[in-house]
């Protein structure tokens, strides 16, 4: 029989010391895991395990008790609330866990806070611990030793201790060069060598998505044009086709350096975000061209068909919508906004500048009340199969996407970007937990019972 976790107290004696490690065990647990006196059994935390001789005591709550011994091997930080445990009566051993981490790249402020990460890194841990698991947060490095050097949340802050290894990570380094590095593809290796799952692999680049979602034929229409910008034959003839280009670099994020390249009377004229004022004139197609590999500095950039959004009080509208996978591997929509550029502004970024609405509310608000609810599901079933697409055809494994979409003048729908590190900035009140909270934490816990069912 293999029961299912239970939330245990966990607690250490100082005191015993023997060759042979013993592990004492409340005695209600020791008859319902049906365990004899001196039974040798396993007990494990992340990558490590060592042998023990078990023990019923008495006690008020369900307890285990390890030696100091045993505790050093297992790298077991001190828990303040009971946590999950699992018995397999098939293997005769005890799982301590499991031990959920992100991957970040930061280093804690001067304050000992991660900044604007801090108030999403709290809900995490304190989510998982309302489970019963273990949430903390690591940097790349070698796990040869079965042990990783993270920071653990205690009372006084971000504590660094040495940890067990995490049996999922969550992917939020914050350096596109970082996940380019050998270092980041050796730590990748590792991790499969445990067979550790880690989600959201990298920084998705608008070209290769756009590529990976033209597999989809049901989403051609919703595509806009796409080029690299590269060859100057192939430029000059998107020129031919289009009168509103975007110039975006194709790994940049936050609405920054893109710029509008739109033609009036034979020549074109460039605006920059953030530049409001700041508006450039090429009178030749050559000029232009020249202009803009100038302004792109050798990074990678993509040429991109202009839409004519739709607009209210001069404000560009677009919407994110935040996808989750769930327990059935199914995309799921776990929130979506209405973002409302800045007047005047070529994007509608809230770091450029924009505000934020529920979506469903500023469509109610903007159309009538059967025309909200049918854009609503348009732009959900569009977001759904976009996630489903990406997920698919991509190497990487995703548990959340932020998917940007916008409508036209006339209301059709398309895709403008996918983000595999959708913004944590904190925005809004909770009572409890942020819904992406719960939901990365579920996928979490589905992606450990996938990988030791």
């Amino acid at each position: 029989m293999n029961l299912k976790f239970q939330k245990i107290f966990i607690t250490v004696n100082p005191a015993i010391t023997r060759k042979k490690a013993l592990l004492f065990i409340e005695e209600k647990l020791f008859e319902a895991w049906d365990l004899q006196y001196g039974e040798p059994l396993t007990l494990m935390a992340g990558c490590r395990s060592v042998p023990v001789l078990v023990q019923p005591f008495p006690s008020s709550q369900p307890t285990i008790k390890l030696s100091f011994d045993t505790n050093q091997i297992l790298s077991l930080p001190a828990f303040s609330d009971p946590i999950s445990v699992t018995f397999h009566a098939e293997d005769r051993s005890i799982n301590i866990g499991p031990f959920f981490a992100a991957l970040i790249n930061q280093l804690p402020l001067k304050d000992g806070t991660f900044g604007e990460m801090e108030k999403f890194y709290q809900e995490m841990k304190s989510y998982c611990h309302q489970q019963g698991f273990s949430f903390f947060l690591v940097g790349i490095q070698s796990l040869k030793e079965g042990v990783v050097e993270g920071y653990w949340p205690g009372q006084n802050g971000w504590q660094t201790l040495t940890l067990p290894i995490p049996n999922v990570f969550y992917n939020r380094i914050h350096s596109r060069r970082m996940e380019e590095s050998p270092t980041f593809d050796l730590f990748t290796n590792e991790l499969k060598s445990y067979s550790i799952p880690m989600f959201n692999g990298r920084f998705l680049s608008k070209f290769d998505v756009h590529e990976l979602l033209l597999l989809e034929n049901e989403l051609l229409s919703n595509l806009p044009d796409t080029i690299l910008f590269n060859e100057k034959e192939a430029f000059f003839t998107f020129l031919e086709n289009h009168s509103v280009i975007y110039l975006k670099p194709s790994s940049g994020s936050q609405g920054r350096n893109i710029c509008r390249l739109t033609q009036v009377d034979g020549k074109w004229k460039i605006e920059q975000t953030g530049h409001i004022q700041n508006v450039h004139i090429a009178d030749t197609n050559e000029k232009l061209y020249n202009a803009l590999k100038k302004f792109c500095r050798k990074q990678a950039y993509i040429l991109q068909k202009g839409i004519s959004l739709f607009e209210i009080d001069q404000r560009k509208v677009d919407f994110r919508i935040l996808l989750h996978q769930n327990e059935q591997f199914q995309w799921k929509v776990t929130s979506m906004v209405a973002r409302i550029g800045d007047p005047g502004n070529i994007v509608s970024n809230l770091a450029q500048g924009g505000m934020m609405k529920n979506g469903s509310d500023f469509l109610k608000e903007v159309f009538d009340p059967q025309e909200a609810g049918r854009l609503h599901q348009r732009l959900i079933r569009l977001a759904k199969k976009t996630a489903h697409t990406l997920a698919e055809n991509h190497d990487d494994l995703f548990g959340e996407l932020g998917i940007d979409l916008a409508l036209d003048v006339d209301t059709h729908p398309w895709i403008i970007e996918v983000n595999s590190k959708p913004s944590k900035k904190f925005q809004g009140n909770y009572e409890t937990f942020r819904p992406s909270v719960k939901s990365i934490v579920e996928f979490m816990l589905t992606l450990d019972r996938e990988n030791h069912p």
